[in-house]
């Protein structure tokens, strides 16, 4: 009941018992002060306990409508689970009928990839179409206008290359004398959104497969020759602005979306790995992944078995965690990590505060890369010389990420750092599966 609502009822009863304590003995011969002040007592407390019996109805009948609407939704969703569920099975029979069919290696091979990749994003479905996070919530129904629809927003922007593998065509070209040739877009990203904006947009996003995939470089040093990638998720915009993940990324793992976004960009990183493979090129990605995602065995235990099938992606596949949640993972969700690796995926750590760390527990915890901010060698070069001597005798490689000066690479380079990662090397840029 509105609160407005509730003033009209209060100032009525209350309004009754005044007036009957002032006014009662005049209108009533036999009624004196004392027994004034007792009607006005008794009409204020008749007026409270009809006033919580007619809020208690209220209160009911809006518990009942809201019930009501959540089977409504309920229903809608499991209707829309089940269509899904029917076409992803549709796709999964089309394919093994083609496989069946097929007379060339080629084509029985990428058939196989396929259908291996929708039977991955069948075991994907149920996360992202749980009920409980809102995605297929009713445009009608949404408490909040996207915010792109806002003229009140600000926007930057940036220019990105159209897509990272033009590096390496670019490269053979430049090696064969021809003229390389680079194709610039324009990407609007959205800035000084609101919590409530951004969980719209992470929503939005999910329900209508608006999550794309880019790709920043990790070079080798001091050639600056592009060795590896790092995968990471932006969040795309019905008019095509972009969100970053320093926006959403709390926000989402707050929410309970996180992994669900990972879990997509695995499945997109799984597609361009596949690219990378039929054109040759030997390329590594690094794939962050959060604890959330780790702990979502069913979903993990699958993408193994989705490895373990496929074990040519493996190699080109490095699992990044961060070292304060790598630290505190079960020995279950280390044992899953333990399988993948297991068959021939790498494990990387990031997001590094210091250099004080158990190098050999690390190497025997089937780490294969460390990831380390630039800032951490110009503070104690001692250390720093300690630590770097005691990693050259261990099969871990060394990666200084947020390389954005050449006076920061200077400071790199003087400790013979294998690898680099920085926007000095490159921007995040679109990749096109």
């Amino acid at each position: 009941m509105p609160l407005l609502h509730h003033l009209f009822f209060i100032t009525i009863y209350c309004g009754l018992a005044l007036i009957a304590v002032l006014f009662g003995p005049n209108y009533i011969p036999d009624l004196h002060t004392g027994g004034a002040m007792l009607l006005g007592l008794w009409i204020f407390l008749a007026g409270v306990v009809l006033h919580e019996i007619t809020t208690r109805r209220a209160n009911d009948e809006d518990t009942i409508a809201k019930l009501e609407t959540l089977h409504h939704n309920q229903a809608v969703l499991r209707d829309r689970i089940s269509w899904t569920r029917r076409e992803i099975k549709g796709m999964a029979e089309a394919f093994e009928a083609a496989g069946q069919s097929s007379k060339l290696s080629e084509e029985q091979n990428i058939i196989n990839d396929a259908l291996s990749e929708v039977n991955l994003l069948k075991t994907l479905m149920p996360r992202l179409t749980d009920p409980f996070l809102g995605l297929f919530d009713d445009e009608e129904s949404s408490q909040f206008d996207e915010p792109e629809k806002k003229e009140v927003v600000r926007q930057k922007q940036q220019v990105v290359k159209s897509d990272f593998l033009d590096d390496f065509r670019n490269e053979r070209a430049l090696r064969a004398g021809q003229k390389a040739k680079v194709t610039k877009e324009q990407v609007s990203v959205l800035s000084d959104l609101s919590e409530t904006e951004v969980l719209s947009i992470v929503r939005r996003s999910l329900r209508d497969d608006r999550i794309d995939m880019f790709l920043q470089p990790v070079v080798a040093l001091p050639q600056r020759k592009r060795k590896f990638y790092e995968c990471f998720s932006r969040l795309r915009t019905s008019h095509g602005q972009m969100i970053e993940p320093g926006q959403y990324v709390s926000i989402a793992t707050r929410a309970g979306l996180i992994t669900a976004i990972d879990n997509m960009l695995l499945f997109r990183c799984v597609q361009i790995i596949r690219k990378i493979i039929r054109s040759g090129e030997d390329v590594s990605f690094f794939v962050n992944l959060s604890s959330h995602t780790l702990k979502d065995h069913d979903f993990f235990d699958d993408f193994v078995d989705f490895v373990r099938g496929n074990i040519e992606i493996a190699p080109h596949l490095i699992i990044e965690v961060a070292q304060d949640e790598f630290l505190n993972l079960k020995a279950s969700e280390l044992l899953s990590l333990e399988r993948l690796v297991g068959h021939g995926c790498r494990l990387s750590l990031d997001r590094m505060r210091t250099l004080d760390m158990d190098l050999k527990a690390l190497a025997a915890g089937r780490v294969r890369f460390l990831k380390l901010e630039s800032w951490l060698f110009s503070e104690d070069r001692g250390k720093t010389k300690k630590f770097l001597n005691d990693l050259r005798s261990l099969p871990i490689e060394l990666v200084v990420e947020k390389i954005e000066t050449e006076d920061a690479l200077v400071q790199v380079l003087d400790q013979d750092v294998a690898y680099g990662q920085g926007y000095l090397f490159g921007e995040p840029r679109p990749a096109k599966p």
